[in-house]
């Protein structure tokens, strides 16, 4: 079923659109489109203040496939590039209302990292960086949880460097 743009409308519905062809003018808008503009806030460290998220989410017998939407329609826009060194490459959904952002270090010139030295070195500020995106707080409190998974790619292939985990607790303590 369709809606048309107007909260009162009464619903378009395809029987409607070819009995009236009028009808067919009114805007549709894909559920997943708002929440695929947060999840790019999110990744990206814009905000979009996607209105009409929450009551979505919120009101969904299915988030996770609602989710699984929001992530192919970011990957059909990607790669992203978020500053100099960093390229978002890919969002997935992975059943529970988690989100994995891979990111790619582009241009990335310091000494290389292991996953425990970029976990002390670089999760902590990173954490209070996206924790401070509206778009982040509002998806943290549907209680979506995400991944910042941080790549290199290199000649012989890719090599992850950290990861940084983000979620409604995570948030408080980053924020504090």
């Amino acid at each position: 079923m369709l809606w048309a743009s107007s909260a009162c409308a009464a619903p378009v519905t395809a029987r409607t659109v070819a009995a009236h062809p009028a009808a067919s003018a009114a805007v549709v808008v894909d559920e997943a489109d708002s929440l695929t503009r947060m999840l790019r806030g999110a990744a990206t460290g814009q905000n979009t203040g996607a209105a009409g998220v929450p009551e979505f989410l919120r009101s969904s017998r299915r988030p996770d496939t609602v989710l699984a939407r929001a992530c192919r329609q970011l990957n059909d826009a990607l790669p992203i590039e978020i500053d100099k060194e960093t390229r978002l490459r890919r969002c997935q959904a992975v059943p529970g209302k988690h989100i994995l952002f891979q990111l790619e270090l582009t241009n990335y010139s310091g000494p290389m990292l292991d996953l425990a030295s970029f976990e002390v070195s670089y999760a902590a500020p990173l954490q209070r960086n996206i924790c401070a995106n509206r778009d982040v707080e509002i998806l943290t409190k549907l209680g979506v949880s995400m991944m910042f998974r941080y790549m290199t790619r290199k000649a012989r292939g890719e090599r992850r460097v950290g990861d940084v985990y983000i979620n409604g607790p995570i948030c408080t303590a980053a924020l504090r």
